[in-house]
């Protein structure tokens, strides 16, 4: 009764087929001719076919063996196939890793970033989720992103952050706003009400602009909140207070407001780049690695203060 081959088996038929020699082919499978002579004979009888015929030159395929060759050789490529694609999957080199991203980082970091990480890793794909920070950790923990970029403080202890650099704030201000120059003291702005991140949503620069005023010492009455960067605009070229935000956004031209530079030292919101506690994956650690020395070129002032 036939009984299944192996892929020893396999290998073995494939390299006696290739070289023409029971000899050659141990000498290229680094084993004696007895056991390659054994593989072969034991392929045959699963098979119930003869695959070799002596000649009067050595050993030639029969009719079965030339057929059994192509399948053959096919097969054992597939496997190893198979197999380099599961190890570089396991060791992630393959596949796909989700990105939760915060809205600045479009603007700076994640071009360079991408850029880089294709170089080193053509066969992963970066799928990019645009979220806020708060929603970020929440997907991180139930797992449904990898990596995030975003805006601290946070609260988790299942959620690493590695800090990249700080985001210079800036003032936006109606476009009427009675102050010629383009750069603005924070204390500057205390009588004016403040447009800010509605809880949940830009948390991160929110926390930001409590602390940056309370630096310049005053507490701001935030008059008006916000569920997006278009809507706080809005509400600032209406009129509706004063805002502070990333230094990105001044790159956007918004109409009926103005972006003016903060003379404070340390009003400026931290990007960082945040895993699962544990994360062990190749891949993810090479995302982090790049996204620090991106980080560096971008800003390498803050990366020389930080010693």
């Amino acid at each position: 009764m036939a009984s299944d081959f192996t892929f020893h088996q396999l290998r073995s038929f494939v390299a006696v087929a290739e070289e023409g020699s029971y000899r050659r082919a141990a000498e290229r499978l680094n084993i004696s001719q007895p056991p390659l002579s054994r593989q072969v004979g034991s392929l045959e009888r699963s098979l119930g076919a003869e695959l070799f015929e002596r000649t009067g030159r050595g050993i030639s395929l029969t009719a079965a063996g030339e057929v059994f060759l192509i399948e053959a050789s096919a097969l054992i490529a597939s496997a190893d196939r198979a197999r380099n694609l599961a190890r570089d999957a396991h060791l992630g080199r393959v596949g796909s890793i989700r990105v939760g991203y915060a809205e600045p980082a479009a603007f700076d970091v994640l071009p360079h970033v991408l850029g880089r990480f294709r170089e080193a890793y053509p066969r992963v794909d970066l799928e990019l989720h645009e979220m806020h920070s708060h929603e970020a950790v929440r997907q991180l923990e139930q797992r449904t992103i990898d990596v995030a970029y975003l805006r601290p403080p946070i609260d988790s202890l299942q959620v690493a952050l590695t800090m990249l650099h700080p985001d210079p704030l800036m003032a936006v201000v109606p476009q009427f706003f009675e102050h010629a120059e383009t750069e603005i003291l924070l204390s500057e702005l205390r009588d004016q009400p403040f447009v800010t991140y509605a809880p949940g949503m830009g948390a991160g620069i929110s926390s930001s602009t409590l602390q940056a005023c309370a630096a310049a010492g005053f507490s701001p009455r935030i008059t008006h909140t916000a569920t997006s960067t278009p809507m706080l605009m809005s509400l600032v070229a209406g009129g509706g207070g004063v805002a502070l935000v990333s230094h990105q956004f001044s790159q956007i031209p918004y109409l009926g407001v103005r972006f003016l530079a903060l003379r404070d030292d340390r009003a400026e919101s931290y990007l960082a780049f945040g895993t699962r506690v544990g994360e062990t994956l190749p891949s993810i650690r090479q995302l982090r690695e790049i996204s620090l020395e991106v980080s560096r070129d971008l800003y390498p002032a803050a990366h020389r203060e930080d010693g």
